[in-house]
Parts: structure tokens; C-alpha cells; sequence
């Protein structure tokens, strides 16, 4: 029975993105802090090198939380162009198998997705596209195409497959996030079990890779 691209998805708990919030706001509520009445006593000359001093503060203290807010206003919901777009653009920084296309990517009109959805729905279907690829391999008895295929699901693995920190909300959205696309997993042992799966087929019990190939194969 296959399962619906989103579905996986959600399960792999790509990071769906949080409420944006209004930079200016920020700003708002520190000038709006009460004026230290000691400064009183200076003259009219200081006062205005304070105030100087005090935009000049509250703009460094902006920058500093430029990265945040621009995080915040970046992530929220995005609509079906968005996540095609990325889906899109994700298919030129991952690798398919020879012989292998790009299945379509098929979104409710009317949904909408987090930033990065599109990202995570390709490298899933990649995954998946390399772990049928090994699967046809170890049946043809096919060893460098075995070797090959177990190389790209490490790569994939290691780079474009993220484990969110125990106990993490389901927004949880990595402070660094790669420029590549990529997938976030729950700490619930999916991310390890998958990395088990390529290690016991390549130590030739390929049961659970097969079953994985099966379950989630696109079309």
C-alpha cells in the first residue's frame, strides 16, 4: 500500500515554521523603557550626545536579533506555488538514480505547507528512489551499483536529514539550518532506524530496505 507523499512527510516532521513577528516591535518596547532621571543633570548638549547614543544602542540590539526576526517573518505558511517552487529547485541539488525521474509533486490548492516543505518532499523521493535503485541491485547481483546506492543514502543521511533535540516542539526549526534541502525527524528513533536499514542491507539482510522500497515506492 503506498503511502501519500505529504503523509511521510509530516511524519518525518519537516519544520513546518513559526508565527512571524513584527521587528518593529522590538524596538518599540525598549525605547519605551523609563528615562534614567539621573541624566537629568546634564546639560542639553549631553543629553542629545545620550539620546545619539541610545538610537545607536537600541539599533545594535535590532541587529543583533536581525537573524531571529528575519527567521520568524520567513517561516511561516506558505501556499502550493512556494512549495513547488522548492520542490522544484531542490531537484538540482540532489541526485537520482540512472534511469530514474522526478516523480510529480501533487498538493491540495487550497493547503498550505512550512517553509522548506518542498526541500524535504524531494529528499524523500530521492531516498526512496536510491533504496529501490539498491534493492533492483542486489537482485541482479549488481555489486558497484549496490556500493553506489548505499554511498548516496549515507550522503543523503548525513547531510539533508536533521534529528530534532529531545523533547523539541513539531515546529522545531533548526538555528542553522543547511542551504541544502532537507527533512527534519522527531527523536523518536525513525532517523536511527533508517541508518540501521542501510547497514544491516549492506551487511546483506536488505529485508527491511526492500520493505522500505515498497511501502513508500512513488506511483
Amino acid at each position: 500500500m503506498k503511502h501519500d507523499p505529504l503523509i511521510r512527510l509530516r511524519r518525518a516532521n519537516p519544520v513546518p515554521g513559526v508565527p512571524a513577528v513584527d521587528g518593529t516591535d522590538l524596538f518599540e518596547r525598549i525605547v519605551a523603557l523609563p528615562r534614567d532621571t539621573r541624566r537629568e543633570r546634564r546639560s542639553r548638549p549631553v543629553r542629545r550626545g545620550l539620546t545619539v547614543a541610545l538610537v545607536f544602542a537600541v539599533a545594535a540590539v535590532v541587529a543583533s536579533a536581525a537573524y531571529a526576526i528575519s527567521n520568524w517573518v520567513g517561516s511561516g505558511p506558505v501556499e502550493p506555488p512556494v512549495t513547488r517552487h522548492e520542490y522544484k529547485v531542490a531537484q538540482h541539488q540532489l541526485t537520482l538514480p540512472p534511469g530514474y525521474t522526478w516523480p510529480s509533486f501533487h498538493i491540495d490548492p487550497n493547503s498550505v505547507t512550512g517553509v522548506g516543505a518542498g526541500g524535504g518532499h524531494a529528499v524523500l523521493a530521492a531516498q526512496n528512489a536510491w533504496e529501490c535503485y539498491w534493492v533492483d541491485a542486489i537482485h541482479s547481483g549488481d555489486t558497484d551499483a549496490q556500493h553506489r546506492a548505499h554511498a548516496e543514502l549515507n550522503s543523503l543521511v548525513e547531510h539533508n536529514m536533521l534529528v530534532a533535540p529531545s523533547g523539541a516542539p513539531e515546529n522545531w526549526t533548526p538555528p542553522n539550518p543547511p542551504n541544502s534541502p532537507y527533512v527534519v525527524f522527531a527523536d523518536d528513533g525513525g532517523y536511527q532506524s533508517i541508518r540501521q536499514t542501510y547497514a544491516l542491507a549492506a551487511a546483506g539482510h536488505p529485508q527491511r530496505l526492500i520493505q522500505s522500497c515498497r511501502v513508500n515506492k512513488a506511483g
